[in-house]
C-alpha cells in the first residue's frame, strides 16, 4: 500500500500536460516559453471537404506569435497544397510563409499529429514528427500566453493538445545519460491507443541491449495479455497477466514503479495483475534507455519520462 500512495503522487507530478482538446478552447501555458519548448496537438482527419484547420501560440489583445494553417482545399491533383504560416499583430496579419505540404498525407479517420517547437531564431513545424517548414521568431516569446486549436469541419476534430511543463526531475529522451534509476523512480510512458493495432511494448534495457524488463501489450485479435519478460542473449521466463482495458483514441499512461526488489506496472493509475522481480544478473543502475516500440493502425507512442524520489 506504501507504494501505492507515493506512486499516486508521482503520477500527480507528471500528468496533466495532456490535455483532451477542442477547437476555440484557450489552453494557457503553465510557464513562459522558452528555447526548446514544444506544443503538440492531435486530431482527427475526416476528408478533403473540411475547412481549414490550425495550431496558434498567442499573446494578448489577439497576438499571434504563430499560426500554422492546413488548407486541404488549396491541394493540386497530385495531393500538394500550401502550408500557411503568419503571425498577427494589432489586428493585422503579417506576411505568410507558404511551404510545400503534402496534404495527401492525411488519412481518413486517422491520427495525425502537429507540433510548433521554439528554436533559437524560429519556430520548427513538425507533422507526424517530419518537419514540414520554419516559420521565423517575430515577436520576443516572453508574450506567448496560450494555445488554440481552431477550424475544422466535417467530421474533422481536435483531440488532445501538450503544453511545455515544469521539466524538473523529468526525462523525455530514451537515454537516460546521468540520470541512475534507483528505487523510487517511476518510468512513465504515454500513448494514443488505435482500435486493432499491433502489439507494443516499454522496455528497460541495458547498454548491450539486453533487456531489464519488456512490458509487452497484446491487444485482441493477438493474446489480450501483457507479457512481462527480460532478455540476456535469448528471452527469459514469461510472466502473463490480463490486459487492461484501451479506447480507441484515448490517451494511455503507462508507470513502471521500481521497488527494492521488483518492478510495479501501472496503466492509467491501475497496477496490472502482476509484478516482475528483478532477476540475476541486472541492477536498476544498468539501465542505460527506454525504448517505446509497436503499434499501429494510427497507435501512437506520445512521451517517456524518468521521475527521480
Amino acid at each position: 500500500m506504501k507504494t501505492l500512495v507515493i506512486l499516486a503522487v508521482i503520477v500527480t507530478l507528471a500528468a496533466g500536460e495532456i490535455l483532451s482538446a477542442s477547437a476555440n478552447v484557450d489552453y494557457n501555458l503553465n510557464r513562459p516559453l522558452r528555447v526548446g519548448d514544444k506544443i503538440t496537438a492531435w486530431g482527427v482527419y475526416n476528408d478533403d471537404t473540411t475547412s481549414k484547420f490550425n495550431l496558434n501560440i498567442m499573446g494578448n489583445n489577439d497576438l499571434y506569435l504563430i499560426h500554422i494553417d492546413f488548407r486541404p482545399y488549396l491541394k493540386n491533383s497530385a495531393g500538394y497544397g500550401p502550408l500557411v504560416l503568419n503571425n498577427k499583430v494589432s489586428g493585422r496579419w503579417q506576411k505568410e510563409v507558404r511551404p510545400t505540404f503534402k496534404y495527401s498525407n492525411f488519412g481518413k479517420g486517422k491520427v495525425f499529429k502537429v507540433q510548433a517547437e521554439v528554436g533559437a531564431s524560429d519556430y520548427i513545424v513538425r507533422f507526424n514528427d517530419q518537419v514540414v517548414g520554419k516559420f521565423p521568431k517575430r515577436n520576443s516569446i516572453s508574450l506567448a500566453k496560450k494555445a488554440v486549436l481552431k477550424g475544422g469541419s466535417n467530421g474533422f476534430r481536435w483531440i488532445y493538445i501538450e503544453l511545455p511543463g515544469d521539466d524538473a526531475g523529468f526525462l523525455r529522451s530514451s537515454e537516460l545519460g546521468s540520470v541512475v534509476l534507483r528505487p523510487g523512480s517511476v518510468v512513465s510512458a504515454w500513448g494514443i491507443y488505435a482500435t486493432g493495432s499491433a502489439k507494443f511494448s516499454v522496455n528497460l534495457r541495458k547498454a548491450n541491449g539486453d533487456y531489464m524488463i519488456h512490458v509487452d501489450f497484446r491487444p485482441p485479435p493477438s493474446e489480450n495479455k501483457v507479457v512481462l519478460n527480460s532478455y540476456v542473449s535469448r528471452w527469459q521466463k514469461e510472466i502473463r497477466t490480463a490486459l487492461p482495458k484501451f479506447e480507441n483514441g484515448k490517451v494511455f499512461r503507462v508507470d513502471i514503479y521500481c521497488g527494492v526488489d521488483r518492478f510495479y506496472i501501472y496503466q492509467n493509475n491501475v497496477q496490472l495483475g502482476a509484478t516482475f522481480a528483478y532477476r540475476p544478473g541486472f541492477q536498476l543502475s544498468d539501465i542505460k534507455t527506454i525504448d517505446l516500440h509497436g503499434g499501429s493502425n494510427s497507435f501512437q507512442w506520445v512521451d517517456r519520462r524518468v521521475i527521480q524520489l
